[in-house]
């Protein structure tokens, strides 16, 4: 008999007795509670308020709509792609037809396709694009190598490599910005497979002789960051990023001054030609035009910098070259000041 207020004595062996709290059967201390018959789960804070059916896997079905959702934004990107190429560009382009076909090589438009000459193609300037990919890498520590999503990159860098135009290959300019953002995910996502992984280890496996010395995958994950924080540090001071630093870059020379005095001269809402570091600027407020392309619309003004003009040598006489390019038309030099020139438009002329 048991006094009242007493508790009942432990049973032998751990175990507990029968009661409404434990269910039918009895718990050796320390275990789990059976499963259910059904095949569900009991409600907890782990699984959720609900019992899951038989076979259900929740993992499972994300992934399927994650799945779903990359294949329908990949379709919707590559039909905007060939809408832009086919439809948009050409309408806006002033022979109609998208100029970039004419970079394809022996993969565009009259060219004579073969393995080897696509091969030749490819490898062509091997070591610039080799180094273009290394310094694609190098910012994420060459990381973004172990994620399969780094493979969303390559169709970009084949397009780029296999044209005949030589600035699609190298560094100096901004082609390298469509590719980075899809380095810097695969990175993340090679870094949180390492910390996956070697969560998932058992921790006497995880633990070595150096216990302060942490396994390569923990290592990866803990420190990678702070390492592309370092190389992202060691870049910013070499190719252009340098003149950041550089106290003449902020100088405001007699140059620029009168490359600001020539674009004030060109009223808002004209069509304007211009050499390449001024179209920015007049982009903001005027129909601007590169005057690196062939043949152009005759602009209302044309604004010229020979020392940023693209060619080498400038021309010896800017008003003859800019009435070459547009014949049929006659220009009157209205500014002229450290190289820089500008040049309205004043009628037709006989040609």
């Amino acid at each position: 008999m048991l006094a009242r207020g007493s508790d009942p004595p432990e049973p032998p062996g751990g175990l507990r007795p029968r009661s409404f709290v434990t269910g039918p059967e009895p718990l050796a201390r320390g275990s789990d509670p059976p499963e259910p018959s059904d095949g569900s789960r009991p409600r907890s804070f782990v699984t959720g308020p609900g019992p899951l059916a038989r076979g259900s896997d929740p993992g499972r079905g994300e992934a399927r709509a994650w799945i779903r959702a990359g294949l329908l934004l990949a379709a919707w990107g590559l039909a905007w792609s060939v809408l832009a190429i086919w439809i948009i560009v050409p309408h806006f382009n002033p022979m109609h037809h998208y100029p970039y076909w004419g970079d394809g090589g022996v993969v565009g438009p009259g060219g004579h396709p073969s393995v080897s000459a696509l091969v030749h193609q490819l490898t062509q300037a091997g070591h610039e694009k080799l180094w273009t990919t290394f310094l694609i890498l190098l910012p994420v520590a060459f990381l973004a190598l172990r994620s399969p999503v780094v493979l969303i990159a390559l169709p970009s860098l084949a397009l780029r490599f296999v044209s005949t135009n030589s600035y699609f290959w190298g560094t100096g300019w901004h082609y390298d910005a469509t590719v980075m953002p899809i380095v810097f995910l695969a990175a993340v996502d090679a870094m949180a497979a390492f910390r996956a992984r070697s969560l998932r280890r058992p921790a006497p496996a995880r633990r070595r002789a150096m216990p302060w010395l942490p396994a390569p995958g923990e290592a990866v994950a803990r420190y990678g960051a702070a390492v592309m924080v370092v190389i992202a540090g060691w870049l910013a001071f070499r190719f252009p990023l340098d003149t950041l630093w550089n106290s003449q870059t902020y100088v405001i020379t007699p140059h620029v001054s009168a490359a600001d005095a020539a674009m004030a001269r060109v009223p808002d809402g004209v069509r304007v030609e211009a050499t390449l570091t001024l179209l920015a600027p007049l982009a903001a407020r005027d129909d601007t035009y590169w005057i690196g392309t062939y043949p152009n619309p005759a602009p209302a003004y044309v604004v010229f910098d020979e020392d940023n003009s693209g060619w080498s040598p400038p021309p010896a006489n800017v008003l003859t070259f800019v009435e070459q390019r547009h014949p049929g038309w006659s220009y009157l030099r209205i500014f002229a000041d450290d190289g820089v020139y500008v040049f309205r438009r004043v009628g037709r002329t006989g040609g």
